[in-house]
This record gives structure tokens, C-alpha cells and sequence, in this order.
């Protein structure tokens, strides 16, 4: 290992590793932290869905042989009664998660980025208000202080950098308890089917909207099916532990009795909201759900973070031949990311307001009704906006005449996402306009949650 690094990444996930594999190629010396012993790095307790650009974005293979469990094409969208329903066209891979987390760490350190493995960062090192590297706790129970130029936090919802920060440095905007989704999944054989449980050889998986979250149920490999939910955490609604088990009770003719695994992974938490306002600070860069590029609708966390790790890297790179590693010099990394996927995600995060915002029955009539539909559906879990032509909006009229209020409620916020998409795509290239820039953004939020209500 090296004295100081250009280029230190506390956590290996997909996030971590993308930063680590682009930097690595563009000459910087990274050093890769990791908690987990490098054997484990990428293990979860289910197979991922990964959308397919997310492997285009740094030119990697698709996956393949052991690693490939399902080609997702389609997805399977149903009302919370059951009745009503639509198929969304998908692409994307049903991912051994482990067998990737180890490709993209290969990667990584082909590329020649070192890897400090069963580490635990327990600090950031601050001086003259730079980030310049990190203080661990290393297998041993000895501390190693770890120096580097730019410090990478993405280290997952923990944000063990970040958090740590003075309020000078980074000044982190608070997650609402609602915006924060719980899950919780069990892999059981599947030996049967019915109208809402698809076959095992279906092509994608069940999503049943309900609790202002969403069901999933998703055949893998071997006969075995993962079947759990995410709900946003307000006060009345359920635990999804209760849910997912009530439910495989209910089904004892679908579901076997032997539980292959169960819980949550890493950390039973996902930060479902639009990202934080702000991603760099001076010598720091944050990447993936520390800097909650998350998918707002379907709760992906590796395409964003891949994207996010390439942007990332690039800047950091260009900044460090500079010699400047400030927070102004660093902005481009926010200026990149919040006019592209982050504007997208702003837009998808305001329909993700909408659709929590609504009840059962008006998830019922808006299954039944299409008035969110396949196009919708497809485009949100592509992390794609979407737009209507006049012949969609009158159809959607139509569908809609016998039910006006909800009808309105959508093509309000509909207008509010387009508009907060475009402030996102607006993002500011200089530092010193961002808080006029924060104020519009929170001042279109507002709105849409007066919409939504």
C-alpha cells in the first residue's frame, strides 16, 4: 500500500468499484475500502435486476453463464385488490449478485486499484476544511489512517464519510421518514401459480402496488422465487416483514415451506428520494445511495451508481492534474449528474410522490384505467422520463372522464415533475448560484406536495 493516494474509495460496491475502475484506467492511484473480506464483496441475499444500460455505461459485458439468472423483459404491474393489471415491457438482467460484485471488483483492480479489505472506516480526516483521507479500524483492532487527494464516500446508506462531517465541510440535507423505504424478502420454492404469482418461467417478475410501496414477487433460478416488499416508513404503515409472511401463509398451495433465505442484506433501509443537492465538497465526492442516487420508483441502486462512479471519476481525475481539489473544481461532478440522471430521477422521484400519495381505490381505478400504464412503467424502471403526445392525452382523458379528481391529481403532477425536471436540467455550473438554484427546486416540491395530498 501506498502513503497517500490520489484517490481513496470507502466502500466496494458497485459504486465504488465503477469510481475505482475508471480512475484506476485514467492513470490515478485509488485505493479500494472495504468492511467485508474480499470473498464477500457483492454477496446479497437475492439475485439483483440491473437495467441493461448500466453495463453499457462503462463498456462491460453483459451477464453471462452463472452470473445470469433470467433475461427481464417484462413486468407485471397489479392493483392492490388484485383485479386489475398490465405488463411493461423491461430490459434488464436477473443478476447473480455476488458473481457480479466480484466481476466489478476484478475489474477494479486490474485496472490496478489496491484493495483494503475487512476495514472499517471510523472517521474522515479533515484539514483546513479538506477531506484528506480517512482514519480505519483494520481486522487486527489497530487503527491505519489512510491519506488521499479526493476521498469517494460510497459506502451505502450508512455514509460513514459524509455523516461524519462538520457542517462547515458538508452540510447534508435530512431524509424524511417517508422517503425512506424498509424491505424485507424470503426465497422460497415455488410450486404453484395463480393469477397475481407469475410461473416460474416468467420473464420478469410481479410487482403489486399497495401500503403506498409496492409487493414484489420474482421467479430465480432453481424453482425458487423471492417474494417480499419496500415500504416507505410513515407512522401507520405496516411492517414488511408482517406483510411478506402473512402473505406466504395465505398461499401455502404456491409457496414451499423451506425458507432459503431471508431478511434484508446489508441494511434493511433504501433512501427512495431525489439525490442529495449537493455532491462534492472540498476533496470529497459522494457516489451511489450515500449520495441516495437511488431509483425512485423501482429502488435500483447499481445503474445509478455505475453512472455516478463514471461521472465521478472523471472529474476527480481532471481536478487532481489541476492541483485543485475544491469543492468549486470538484462542482462539474454535480453539474454532470444533476443535468442528466439526476434530472431524470427528480422527474421520477415526483411520480413516485404521486403514486404514494394515492389510495387503494385510486390505485385500483389507475391499474384499471391505465392512466398510469405500460409506457409510464417502462420508461420509470429504464430510470427514463416520459412525455404525451395530444393523441395520449386525449385517450388518457377518456379513460379518465369518469373519474375527474384523480384524472386532475395526475396531470397536475405530471406538469410539476416536468418542470422539476427542468430545473434539475438547469443545474447551475457555478457553485455560487446553487442556493437560488435549492430554493426553486424546494419551491417545486412544495407544490407537487400540495398536489399530491
Amino acid at each position: 500500500m501506498l502513503e497517500t493516494y490520489d484517490l481513496i474509495i470507502v466502500g466496494a460496491g458497485s459504486g465504488g468499484c465503477a469510481t475505482a475502475k475508471i480512475a484506476s484506467e485514467k492513470g490515478l492511484s485509488v485505493l479500494l475500502i472495504d468492511k467485508r473480506k474480499k470473498k464477500d464483496i457483492g454477496d446479497k441475499l437475492t439475485y439483483d435486476t440491473i437495467p441493461a444500460y448500466a453495463f453499457r455505461e462503462i463498456d462491460i459485458p453483459y451477464p453471462e453463464g452463472k452470473e445470469l439468472d433470467m433475461k427481464m423483459e417484462k413486468l407485471k404491474v397489479l392493483s392492490p385488490n388484485k383485479k386489475h393489471h398490465f405488463e411493461a415491457p423491461l430490459d434488464a438482467y436477473l443478476t447473480h449478485r455476488l458473481l457480479l460484485g466480484q466481476r466489478l471488483l476484478k475489474y477494479a483492480l486490474d485496472a490496478g486499484a489496491d484493495l483494503l479489505s475487512e476495514a472499517d472506516v471510523i472517521s474522515p480526516l479533515v484539514e483546513d476544511n479538506f477531506v484528506v483521507g480517512v482514519k480505519c479500524m483494520l481486522a487486527d483492532g489497530s487503527e491505519k489512517e489512510l491519506r488521499s487527494k479526493v476521498t469517494c464516500d460510497a459506502s451505502g446508506i450508512r455514509a460513514v464519510v459524509r455523516n461524519m462531517l462538520p457542517k462547515e465541510i458538508y452540510n447534508a440535507e435530512e431524509i424524511r421518514p417517508e422517503d425512506t423505504v424498509q424491505c424485507y424478502r424470503e426465497v422460497r420454492d415455488l410450486i404453484g401459480t395463480c393469477d397475481y404469482v407469475p410461473p416460474s418461467d416468467y420473464p420478469g417478475w410481479y410487482c403489486i402496488l399497495q401500503n403506498r410501496g409496492y409487493f414484489w414477487i420474482v421467479p430465480e433460478g432453481d424453482g425458487e422465487v423471492n417474494v417480499g416488499c419496500g415500504l416507505p416508513m410513515f407512522a401507520d404503515n405496516p411492517d414488511p416483514e408482517d406483510v411478506t409472511i402473512d402473505f406466504i401463509n395465505e398461499h401455502p398451495q404456491i409457496f414451499g415451506e423451506e425458507v432459503y433465505g431471508k431478511g434484508t442484506g446489508p441494511t434493511p433501509f433504501i433512501p427512495m428520494r431525489a439525490d442529495q443537492p449537493e455532491l462534492v465538497a472540498n476533496g470529497l465526492v459522494l457516489v451511489g445511495e450515500a449520495g441516495w442516487q437511488i431509483a425512485t420508483n423501482s429502488g435500483f441502486g447499481v445503474p445509478g451508481s455505475i453512472v455516478a462512479g463514471k461521472l465521478a471519476a472523471g472529474v476527480v481525475a481532471k481536478a487532481i492534474e489541476t492541483g485543485d481539489v475544491s469543492r468549486e473544481k470538484l462542482w462539474e461532478y454535480n453539474v454532470l449528474w444533476k443535468k442528466g440522471q439526476g434530472a431524470v430521477r427528480a422527474f421520477t422521484d415526483g411520480i413516485r410522490l404521486l403514486v404514494q400519495g394515492l389510495d387503494h381505490d385510486e390505485l385500483n381505478n389507475l391499474v384499471k384505467l391505465k392512466l398510469l400504464g405500460p409506457k409510464e412503467f417502462s420508461h420509470l424502471w429504464r430510470d427514463q422520463t416520459f412525455r404525451y403526445n395530444i393523441f395520449e392525452m386525449v385517450a388518457k382523458f377518456f379513460k379518465g372522464i369518469g373519474n375527474i379528481p384523480l384524472l386532475l391529481k395526475i396531470f397536475r403532477a405530471f406538469r410539476t415533475c416536468v418542470k422539476i425536471e427542468k430545473i434539475y436540467q438547469d443545474f447551475p455550473e457555478d457553485a455560487r448560484d446553487f442556493d437560488a438554484w435549492k430554493k426553486s427546486k424546494d419551491k417545486a416540491y412544495k407544490k407537487l406536495s400540495k398536489i399530491v395530498k
